[in-house]
């Protein structure tokens, strides 16, 4: 009777699961991340009259946050505006314009959350009457209220890894624990392992939400209003499917028969299918195409980790062996999957080899590549060592093979799960040693993807833009990579014909944008060699052709001025 109840509760997880993966299939057709496409009022328009609203379209569907939309005129003064609404459509933010302006020009400076869950902002100008200049420092605070606090972004990555990791250990551990080794899928340890596989993914996905709760309303506890948004919507889904997938916990005998491990692999997809619909398989180009591949991925990952973990924590030692053998073979396809879809991703949201070097999310997806290299260079030989058509000795005798018939009968039938088993040969140290170091390398890898979730995507059309000057004897080299209006990285670099130039004192730069009146901004450099200094996170307000004036200080009383102007897209 009680097998009879369990089984019922998990055919209705299954069932539930099914459903809210259908969901996350139909949100992968039709998410994708969001730009900002139109404005009403223009960029750089100049109006006759007061605006009666302020209109902003996106690519799709965005969720506001906070001030989602601010006015303030060429002093900083901000201008009060009404209640904002989306009547036209989720991808789009309006909010009217209450009382009459005066004649001048207006920085207007919005943010929302897009579909992937992050948070997106940019700003333009438009004036009434006639164009006027800005004062210093209007831009900046705009984009300063408007930035993403280090704690919150701290808070997410560390939810990130957490929940990653526990959902790749609690799918991948039981679904190979039942079909490599179901004699053992009622061993305490392997139930410790499974244990705290779900609290991990449920405790990050809790901070996952913190982290957002904070950056949209305020307190970490406003867990309301992160459900109001597309991504913590799929972030509540995450939750229950964790719930709901760690009911096969207990029930040993289903998990172990032939059923129930078809039923784990199916619900293992679809918590798979919901994970991706949170994040960045629902951005970019070529949708369909990306959430079937992060769906691939993270069971991939999962079937990795979970299989380094259980042969590391879940399985006795006398069983290491025989289950490191028959792993073996998954171990294989998982790398092969991974490194499949992770290059369809990887062209999906960069478009480009040049991202790679271009963008945050590039560089981490770089430290991800080069931690997969490594650690498949460690499975491979611990893959080697674990081949089961070799005959391996062990303190100078050789492997029984025995318990792998015993094994092998037991996958075509139910298992008795509470029978004694007898166990197979001893693991030799050094695999041993090899897997730990693969969880070790795993976890990198983790890490390393919790900051590619963590970075958006750079834009898709990004090109690095270039731009010299000649003052006398001295020439300036700025390149803007890419030249963009946020993220871009500024390298600026002065030489001489005779290449004999005394080493500058200091160097800085501003940038102007004289066709919208905007500027000088102060664009921060540090020094990265000599006469080279360079700026990351370059923000700039609105597209254009930028002017950048380099400013380079030889001594006390040798200044030299260069002028380059440079072309900047969304």
């Amino acid at each position: 009777m009680r097998q009879l109840v369990t089984r019922r509760w998990l055919l209705a997880a299954a069932a539930v699961l099914g459903a809210v993966g259908s969901l996350g299939l139909a949100a992968g057709t039709v998410l994708a991340h969001a730009e900002l496409t139109s404005s009403n009022p223009a960029n750089q328009s100049i109006l006759a009259s007061t605006p009666s609203e302020i209109l902003l379209t996106f690519s799709e569907g965005v969720d506001p946050v906070g001030e989602s939309i601010r006015l303030v005129d060429a002093d900083g003064n901000a201008v009060p505006l009404g209640p904002l609404d989306q009547s036209q459509g989720d991808d789009t933010l309006r909010t009217p314009v209450p009382a009459t302006i005066a004649d001048g020009t207006y920085v207007v400076g919005w943010q929302a959350i897009s579909a992937d869950s992050h948070k997106i902002r940019g700003a333009f100008t438009f004036s009434v009457g006639a164009a006027t200049p800005t004062a210093p420092g209007v831009i900046d605070e705009i984009f300063d209220a408007g930035a993403t606090p280090q704690s919150d972004s701290l808070l997410l990555g560390v939810g990130r890894f957490m929940s990653f990791a526990g959902i790749g250990v609690l799918l991948g551990a039981l679904f190979l624990a039942a079909v490599l080794v179901p004699e053992l899928i009622g061993e305490r340890r392997i139930g410790i392992v499974l244990v705290v596989a779900a609290l991990a993914a449920t405790v990050g996905t809790a901070l996952m939400f913190a982290g957002q709760a904070h950056l949209i309303g305020g307190s970490y506890l406003a867990w309301g209003d992160v459900v109001q948004i597309q991504s913590g919507r799929w972030w509540l889904a995450r939750l229950a499917a964790i719930g709901l997938f760690a009911l096969f916990i207990p029930a040993r005998s289903f998990v172990a028969s032939t059923l129930g491990r078809v039923e784990v692999a199916l619900a293992a997809l679809v918590v798979c299918g919901v994970v991706a619909a949170g994040g960045h398989a629902v951005a970019g180009d070529s949708v369909v195409l990306g959430f079937a591949a992060t769906v691939i991925h993270l069971a991939a990952m999962s079937i990795w980790l979970g299989g380094l973990v259980l042969l590391a924590f879940g399985v006795p030692r006398s069983w290491f062996w025989w289950t490191a053998s028959q792993f073996s073979r998954w171990a294989l396809g998982a790398v092969v999957a991974l490194a499949l879809t992770g290059t369809i991703n990887a062209w999906r949201q960069l478009g480009s080899l040049s991202g790679l070097a271009d963008s945050s999310y590039g560089r981490w997806l770089v430290i991800k590549l080069l931690l997969v290299v490594v650690v498949v260079a460690i499975a491979f030989f611990s893959r080697r060592m674990a081949r089961s058509d070799d005959e391996p000795e062990l303190d100078g005798e050789p492997v029984d093979q025995a318990p792998a018939d015993h094994a092998s009968d037991a996958l075509a039938a139910d298992v008795d799960v509470d029978a004694p088993v007898s166990p197979p040969q001893e693991a030799p140290v050094a695999l041993r040693r090899t897997v730990m170091l693969e969880i070790a390398g795993m976890a990198l890898i983790l890490m390393a993807t919790a900051g590619l979730v963590n970075s958006p995507p750079p834009p898709s059309a990004a090109t690095t833009e270039s731009a010299s000057a000649v003052v006398g004897e001295r020439i300036v080299q700025v390149e803007l990579e890419p030249a963009v209006t946020e993220g871009a990285e500024m390298h600026i670099y002065l030489s001489s014909p005779s290449g004999g130039l005394d080493r500058a004192d200091e160097i800085t730069v501003t940038a102007s944008l004289p066709a919208a009146d905007l500027g000088p901004l102060d664009i921060e450099t540090v020094p990265a060699g000599p006469n080279h200094v360079i700026a990351t996170d370059v923000t700039l307000p609105v597209a254009g052709l930028w002017t950048f004036d380099v400013t380079a200080r030889f001594g006390e009383f040798d200044q030299v001025v260069f002028t380059v102007q440079i072309p900047v897209s969304k």
